[in-house]
Order: structure tokens, then C-alpha cells, then sequence
């Protein structure tokens, strides 16, 4: 059986009751009280997420 690719992890910020938080499958953090502070948390764990992802190939 082939092992199909796995999908890939692509994190979004939203905003919730007492700020924003960053979304992966569905899961959220608690919030941030500033969008700039998610965003910031968010491109580096996407970051961490392609480089392991590179990794594995």
C-alpha cells in the first residue's frame, strides 16, 4: 500500500473573545492580546512545520 503525502500544516490567526488566536486543525491557542503577536507566532511555527516537513523527504 502506498503511503500517500502527508498534509500539510498551515496555521491561521483569528480573532476570539479576548484577542487572537492561531488555529491548526481545527485547535486553538489561547489568545493573544495583539493580532501583530499571533501573526509573528504563527509564521514561525509554520516555519518549523516546513522545515520538519522538508526534513522527512
Amino acid at each position: 500500500m502506498a503511503r500517500s503525502a502527508p498534509k500539510a500544516k498551515v496555521y491561521a490567526v483569528v480573532a476570539r473573545a479576548g484577542g487572537w488566536s492561531i488555529v491548526l486543525n481545527g485547535a486553538c491557542t489561547r489568545p493573544f492580546r495583539s493580532r501583530s503577536a499571533a501573526n509573528r507566532i504563527a509564521r514561525t511555527l509554520q516555519r518549523q512545520a516546513d522545515a520538519l516537513s522538508s526534513a522527512r523527504r
